[in-house]
């Protein structure tokens, strides 16, 4: 009997990644997050407050190599 690899399967959904902004400290910080996750769920990684996070509209460039 083969063994397979163990694969976790929520890796495999689409994501998203943008520069955003917590509004309550103006912490910048670049997140990857599942698509569907909404920014007022995103938590801020200074200021620990959720709600405050605003996408800042930068748009990042893909590099493939």
């Amino acid at each position: 009997m083969a063994e397979g690899k163990i694969v976790d399967i929520a890796a495999l959904d689409p994501h998203k990644a943008s520069e955003v902004i917590c509004v309550h400290c103006g912490k910048r910080w670049l997140a990857v997050r599942p698509t569907e996750t909404l920014l007022r769920d995103l938590r801020c990684p200074d200021c620990k407050n959720y709600g405050y996070v605003i996408e800042t509209g930068e748009v990042l460039k893909e590099e493939c190599d």
